[in-house]
């Protein structure tokens, strides 16, 4: 589900600009009263339930004036629009997209709130317990002894005054505003010393991330260690592979070619290893010639002696042949020598020419110069990425305020200390309201001068009907209901909150709180300084921080177990200035993906913002 728009008109405390606010996904903070925004969105998601009569504004006209009206895209696809007259009806409508129009479809509030429910609205019971904020929850916002609600008024009376108990009260009232002012002083210098140990922490914290991409980088370069000095050797080692490879190109076509005319010269004819005489045809010609030549000298045949003439030409045309073979096979032989040659010269020129890659190939352990030319290129990158981080380290370094961090460190901690300890002691304790000891001082101050008098009437005391307080301290509430809601039993809400909780505690309490327990009895513990301490003995101030992480970090798993909107008024007010910002960080982590509509008009929610209106 995803809120797209509110407005409202006549609503007390919510005067959106032009009526209207317009929201997007991610982390909204809206300028305006947070509380305010907060109950107009309760009262809009849960139609079945009766709008909280502070909404309304006295003397605001007629009821029909008191309206608001909330878009929304559904988790079904729909988007969504209910509008709601808080003194009456209210009525559902449906965007269709054909007419781009919004049609009404149900005015019935209880099947709208059902309606809403399906598209994704939380019911009032997560939606109070998980997916708002609200800082009338916060223990130092809830009134004393469970009596939250109870108005008295006492009619105009006069009482008889004591001037000298009055002069009393009013010296201790001053000791006390002069004890609250120097608790005031203190907390605002150990706010300041929280903040600074916070940037030192988080300085250091980045210096250690520079070391260690340093140390990640130059175990990157051992490894490359051989191979880099290998290539070394080589001057330039580029330009070296290059050449190697033109080197190789050049050899094998060198050799291509010997093979091919190797291949032409094949079948050449060639004399064989048989001489002249053994010749058949060479032989015979002369001896057929032999015999007529003797037959015609001494026989009376003498015409036979012709035939010696043919059989002699026969012998001699055989021996031109014979010859003629003699002839090609040396050509041959003395081609296929200068064939050899050349296919050794080729071979012994590449060998020349690549002798010191190749040996910087067997340094390298590699067996190609494919191999070698990838080695090459993952050697730079990881000279460069050493380089860059040396770099890095370097800069950090350089920097004002790296020098000395970790003993200014040591000095905010014993700073903190000390003021802790004075917090605690007697300069410190609980001390009240320095506005409402200012209040006290006037009216015992006029007392004084009133003198005494004597009284004029009964007194008269009407009280508003009381609304009970939530059963229980505020955090045992919280953890009861919040665990409840999620379907869990407040040790597995525990165990699933933990990873938020070990991050905010610690920062947001100074490093006095780190982790929460629950004993068997359900009561909440907090570990502070190495032990257990129930959360209902701790200062206000302590209280506030561990509600604030606790509704976080439940706000984070109710976000998380659907697609839903959380809504924050101006809660986290009560908090110093450095836990606001980790927070405002925190609430923006958690909004990616989702929707975190903050009404607030801090700067430093509105800073984190991913919009701000």
């Amino acid at each position: 589900m995803l809120l797209l728009e509110i407005a409202a008109q006549g609503v007390r405390g919510f005067a959106p600009e032009r009526g209207r606010i317009l929201f997007r996904a991610g982390y909204n903070v809206v300028a305006g009263d947070g509380a305010a925004l907060r109950r107009v969105v309760a009262a809009l998601f849960h139609t079945d339930l009766p709008p909280d009569p502070i909404l309304r504004g006295d003397g605001a006209g007629a009821p029909g004036a008191v309206r608001a009206g909330l878009t929304l895209a559904g988790d079904d696809g729909v988007t969504w629009r209910v509008v709601r007259d808080l003194g009456g009806g209210c009525q559902l409508q449906r965007y269709d997209a054909e007419k781009r129009t919004f049609e009404s479809v149900l005015q019935d509030p209880v099947r709208i709130a059902e309606v809403l429910r399906a598209a994704g609205a939380p019911s009032p019971e997560r939606y109070a317990a998980v997916l708002s904020v609200a800082s009338a929850d916060f223990p130092s916002r809830q009134a004393p002894g469970g009596m939250a609600g109870v108005v008295s008024v006492v009619a105009p009376r006069r009482s008889v005054a004591d001037p000298e108990g009055s002069r009393k009260k009013l010296e201790a009232a001053r000791a006390e505003l002069e004890h609250a002012r120097s608790a005031d002083q203190l907390q605002s210098q150990m706010d300041t010393a929280q903040s600074r140990l916070f940037k030192l922490e988080e300085m250091l914290k980045s210096g250690e991330q520079v070391k260690e991409r340093v140390r990640a980088a130059q175990a990157g370069m051992a490894a490359f260690a051989a191979g880099e000095t290998a290539l070394a050797a080589l001057g330039d080692p580029a330009a070296r592979l290059a050449a190697c490879t033109r080197a190789t190109a050049r050899r094998d076509e060198a050799l291509k070619k010997v093979a091919a005319e190797r291949d032409a010269q094949e079948g050449s004819a060639g004399p064989g290893s048989r001489s002249l005489i053994q010749q058949p045809g060479f032989v015979a010609g002369l001896g057929v010639g032999a015999v007529a030549l003797l037959a015609g000298l001494f026989t009376d045949l003498r015409a036979l002696a012709l035939a010696a003439i043919p059989a002699t030409g026969w012998s001699a045309f055989e021996g031109l042949r014979w010859i003629g073979r003699a002839e090609s096979a040396e050509l041959a032989g003395r081609r296929s020598r200068w064939l050899s040659e050349r296919e050794k010269k080729a071979l012994e020129l590449w060998e020349r020419e690549t002798a010191a890659v190749r040996g910087v190939m067997a340094a390298a352990g590699v067996t190609t110069l494919a191999e070698l030319e990838d080695l090459l290129g993952r050697a730079r990158e990881a000279r460069a990425n050493l380089d860059e981080a040396e770099a890095g380290f370097t800069a950090w370094q350089a920097r004002a305020e790296t020098s000395d961090a970790e003993a200014e460190r040591v000095a905010v901690q014993q700073e903190i200390g000390v003021l802790e300890g004075q917090l605690t002691s007697g300069v410190g304790g609980f001390v009240r309201d320095i506005h409402s000891l200012e209040q006290e001082i006037a009216r015992l101050e006029r007392e004084v001068e009133a003198g005494p008098f004597e009284p004029l009437g009964e007194a008269t005391v009407v009280e508003s009907k009381p609304t009970p307080a939530p059963r229980g301290e505020a955090l045992r509430t919280l953890m009861e209901r919040a665990s409840a809601d999620l379907g869990l039993t407040p040790g597995a809400a525990l165990r699933a909150l933990q990873p938020r909780v070990l991050q905010l505690l610690p920062v947001l309490s100074g490093q006095r709180l780190t982790n929460f327990f629950v004993d068997e009895r359900g009561n909440l513990q907090v570990q502070a300084g190495g032990k257990l301490v129930p959360t209902g003995t701790l200062g206000v101030p302590e209280r506030d921080v561990c509600f604030a992480v606790l509704k976080v970090a439940f706000l984070e798993q109710g976000l998380a177990a659907g697609k839903s909107v959380a809504v924050l008024d101006e809660a986290f007010g009560v908090l110093p200035e450095g836990s606001r910002k980790t927070l405002a960080r925190v609430l923006k982590q958690l909004a990616k993906g989702r929707q975190i509509i903050h009404g607030t008009a801090d700067v430093l929610f509105r800073e984190a913002a991913d919009h701000a209106g």
